[in-house]
């Protein structure tokens, strides 16, 4: 798999987009699905709820970045990644971007994965890769008369607060142990926790002893 971090610049985010010169930037702001593969998906309500019950976004995009099919987390996701440009689109640039990427490195099966970081300190996993997947399936049937990129994108910030959700709950942190966890997670310095939180740089680092005790209490025996 191919990965690599990208960071919004710290300036707007808006920034340019060189488009293929068979792509036209009108398929930016438009949804057409391809009948096919709509009446494709649409035959089977069981999948259509699997996509849509995704915790991550799924968009189906021609070569002309024309959405084919996206899952509600997809426009969900889109919509926060747009309002951070200074230009809103339907699709966010950076994800048209990574669909440009897939289509120019043809030869490139592996899919393409990114790290985003938007101006304003969101942080999303962004994966492409070709739909060529050759299933005997009606749907599968549908993709593969035609060439599709297949996006995904993940909130790494909501990922990050329902993993934390979940270890509150096994390991009995309180509501501050669980902020403080959190925080330092994402790689907040103790003094960083301290400022952001309004406590005392000591009272972090007894909150860190006291959640590494709960996580590992067999270390807090003695020997």
């Amino acid at each position: 798999m191919l990965t690599r971090d990208y960071e919004a610049p710290n300036r707007s985010p808006h920034y340019s987009l060189n488009h293929s010169k068979d792509i036209s930037p009108v398929s930016l702001f438009t949804v057409v699905p391809a009948p096919d593969l709509s009446s494709a998906l649409q035959s089977s309500s069981l999948l259509t709820a699997l996509v849509e019950a995704l915790p991550k976004g799924l968009i189906v995009l021609s070569v002309d970045r024309t959405i084919v099919y996206w899952n509600q987390t997809a426009r969900r996701l889109c919509q926060k990644l747009s309002s951070t440009q200074r230009c809103w689109t339907m699709l966010p640039t950076i994800v048209t971007e990574l669909c440009g990427q897939v289509i120019d490195a043809r030869t490139v099966c592996e899919p393409m994965l990114l790290d985003y970081q938007t101006t304003d300190g969101g942080s999303f996993r962004l994966t492409a890769c070709w739909l060529t997947e050759a299933m005997h399936d009606e749907a599968n049937r549908a993709l593969n008369q035609r060439a599709y990129v297949l996006i995904t994108i993940e909130d790494r910030d909501e990922v990050l607060q329902q993993d934390i959700q979940l270890e509150q709950k096994k390991f009995q942190l309180t509501n501050r142990e669980a902020e403080v966890w959190l925080l330092l997670k994402r790689e907040y310095s103790y003094q960083a926790i301290a400022t952001t939180l309004h406590i005392s740089l000591n009272t972090v680092k007894t909150h860190i002893r006291n959640i590494h005790a709960k996580r590992h209490p067999h270390l807090a025996l003695p020997a």
